[in-house]
């Protein structure tokens, strides 16, 4: 991969706009479709959720005020990317430019809102089949990936590659959130988390 709250109200209330779909098969437009609006729901619901909380401290560090308004507006603006109807989605193969075997999608940074998707983002698991702590969870969803690529735009983020996958990603929230604030993967786990956990039961939890 390379490289709201006052409005949150408004932002939900409204559907996202057509996107461009090219080069996939039915099937895979499909699934892309799917996955950005699920992103645009999952990044509305995370950027409301920017706050001293475990989700908050596992990806970006110890919580600040300042910090947190960054991890907020970055959010935000990843929001406001799928809101325009402007991201454009092109189904690559492997022989394509920027799609290894172990890449799952690609962007310019330049060049809002194109996004190249690899045939590994089609393995990867949708929300709904989120397992944070296994293997098959641990680069996280198709939706999340979405969130990363999206980030990476300099009109929305311009967040960098300092690490991948879950374990490395936490680890670095604690050694270095400064890079952790400003890092792809940190955005996708954070709003993959925030919708994940709060499904979870609670022990004790009284019954509705």
């Amino acid at each position: 991969m390379r490289v709201i709250l006052v409005v949150l109200c408004l932002l939900g209330a409204q559907t996202a706009l057509a996107q461009t779909v090219q080069y996939c098969s039915p099937a895979q437009g499909a699934i892309v479709r799917a996955a950005l609006d699920q992103a645009k729901s999952l990044t509305i619901t995370a950027a409301a959720a920017v706050d001293d909380t475990p989700e908050y401290a596992r990806w970006f560090g110890t919580y600040s005020d300042r910090k947190a308004e960054t991890v907020r507006a970055t959010l935000k603006a990843v929001v406001r990317a799928i809101r325009t109807g402007g991201v454009s989605l092109q189904c690559d193969s492997l022989r394509d430019q920027g799609c290894g075997v172990d890449e799952y999608a690609w962007v310019y940074a330049h060049e809002p809102y194109q996004i190249y998707l690899c045939p590994a983002f089609f393995d990867m698991p949708p929300l709904a089949a989120l397992r944070p702590g296994t293997r098959a969870s641990d680069n996280g969803t198709r939706e999340g990936t979405l969130i990363h690529e999206l980030s990476h735009f300099r009109s929305a983020g311009g967040t960098k590659d300092h690490c991948y996958a879950r374990r490395d990603c936490a680890r670095m929230a604690q050694t270095d959130p400064a890079r952790a604030i400003e890092n792809a993967d940190s955005y996708q786990y954070f709003t993959e988390d925030v919708i994940y956990y709060a499904s979870q039961p609670v022990t004790g939890k009284a019954t509705p």
